[in-house]
């Protein structure tokens, strides 16, 4: 199960890294267009749909998976929308980015070879209630924040990372869950679909008043460290013995990687381009 659980956690990156592209084709074919009508365009509900298949697959890879693995492979959507970034948009790749693409794929393997597989050790219902409390508060306090005039977009950014790690959390703490009505009673599974929509609206609301680099160096950092410090504290994440250092090296260069590579794509990419887009 873990070959599978790799899987689906690079299946993560390939989907959602090639649905920017879908969507971007979409947008830049109707420029002049409403939002709407580009929103509903073919290329566009493709590329959702692909979205929404690269959740499936980070939920997937959770059964099997550390948070700290799946969160990094996910980030890795960066380097796939790059890449298809070049015959599609006809964009340049920098050294630094070819650069980034090499340490990701070095630090992806450490990680990979550092974590030990397994479901989340079963969380207690009390833990569960706190976890939920947590939510939350976070879901009222990002309802706040969306509602100012002018919200900082670092704050807007940084929610956002922590809406989307408590979504990768839920889903790591429903590792467990064999069956759909057990699904349907558990808290942690209307946290995950709350929070991940919450943190949509956030990240959205962060990019009309941040650069898109900026916003998505933000939200992998704060998703990432906090889904993986839960993880390892509290929902009994391992790495392999005598692999500790070797898989928190990985965690850095990876992440790293990720958050150079987008920032060094959207130099190089047009306006418009998904390089723009990668981080969801």
């Amino acid at each position: 199960m873990f070959l599978l659980g790799i899987l689906l956690a690079l299946g993560t990156a390939v989907t959602t890294g090639t649905a920017s592209i879908l969507q971007a084709l979409a947008v830049r074919a109707d420029r002049a267009g409403s939002p709407l009508r580009a929103v509903i365009a073919p290329q566009y509900l493709a590329g959702t749909a692909l979205d929404l298949l690269g959740f499936v697959c980070m939920v997937g890879a959770l059964r099997w998976l550390p948070l700290f693995l799946v969160q990094c492979a996910a980030t890795a959507s960066v380097g796939v929308t790059a890449l298809l970034s070049r015959p599609v948009f006809k964009t340049r790749l920098r050294p630094g980015s070819a650069a980034a693409l090499t340490t990701l794929t070095v630090g992806l393997i450490l990680l990979a070879a550092g974590a030990r597989p397994g479901p989340a050790a079963p969380t207690p219902r009390a833990t569960q209630g706190w976890f939920a409390l947590a939510a939350a508060v976070l879901l009222i306090a990002a309802a706040l924040l969306l509602g100012m005039r002018r919200a900082p977009a670092g704050l807007l950014a940084g929610t956002a990372g922590l809406a989307f790690a408590a979504t990768g959390i839920a889903a790591r703490m429903l590792s467990g869950v064999h069956t759909l009505g057990a699904a349907l009673t558990s808290l942690p599974a209307y946290v995950l679909i709350a929070s991940g929509a919450m943190g949509m609206l956030l990240f959205a609301a962060a990019l009309r008043h941040a650069a898109v680099t900026l916003v998505t160096a933000v939200v992998f950092a704060v998703e990432t460290l906090t889904a993986s410090a839960v993880g390892l504290a509290v929902l009994g994440d391992e790495t392999r013995r005598g692999f500790v250092v070797p898989t928190a090296i990985g965690f850095v260069v990876a992440l790293g990687s990720a958050i150079t590579l987008t920032r060094d794509a959207a130099a190089d990419g047009p306006h418009g381009t998904p390089v723009d887009q990668a981080a969801r």
